[in-house]
C-alpha cells in the first residue's frame, strides 16, 4: 500500500514494483491496471510512455519520501518525463492524483519490500508484488 502521510489517505492499495532491465523498460507497455493499481520504479527519476495505450498519472518521489513532481493525464508516446530530485517514480491510472488530492510537497510512505516475492504475471519475472515496507518514512530526528 502507498499512503499519503500528509493527506492521510491511500494512494495505492495494490502496488507492484518493476524490477530488472526488461521489466523497468517495459513498465506499462501492453498492460492494464487490473490486478494492481500502481507500478513503482525505485532508483528512477524519469519514465517514458512510448508504445503505451493508456493515459497515466505519475508521481515523482524524492529521497525524503516527498512528492517532488506530478504529471497528470500523461498521454502515450511521450519520450521522457522527468523531475529533478526524483529517486522513485509511481505510475497510476489516470485520475488517481485528482482523486487522492496528492500534491507536490506531500509526504508518502511507500510500503514496498521485495521479500516474499509473488510473481504477478505468470512466466514474467519483471514485476513483483511487494510484501512489506522497503522505503519507510523517516522523520527528521
Amino acid at each position: 500500500m502507498i499512503w499519503n502521510i500528509s493527506k492521510k489517505n491511500i494512494i495505492s492499495k495494490m502496488p507492484v514494483v518493476a524490477v530488472g532491465f526488461c521489466g523497468r523498460g517495459r513498465g506499462m507497455i501492453a498492460r492494464e491496471f487490473r490486478d494492481f493499481d500502481a507500478m513503482v520504479f525505485h532508483h528512477c527519476g524519469a519514465v517514458h510512455t512510448m508504445f503505451m495505450s493508456l493515459n497515466l498519472d505519475i508521481l515523482f518521489i524524492d529521497c525524503e519520501n516527498r512528492i517532488c513532481g506530478i504529471s497528470e493525464k500523461t498521454a502515450p508516446w511521450k519520450f521522457l518525463i522527468r523531475k529533478p530530485g526524483a529517486i522513485t517514480v509511481i505510475e497510476m491510472p489516470e485520475g488517481t492524483i485528482e482523486k487522492t488530492d496528492s500534491r507536490v510537497g506531500d509526504f508518502v510512505d511507500l510500503n514496498a519490500e521485495l521479500e516474499d516475492k509473488k510473481i504477478l504475471f505468470k512466466g514474467n519475472l519483471d514485476v513483483v508484488v511487494p510484501a512489506v515496507t522497503a522505503i519507510s518514512f523517516k522523520s527528521g530526528n
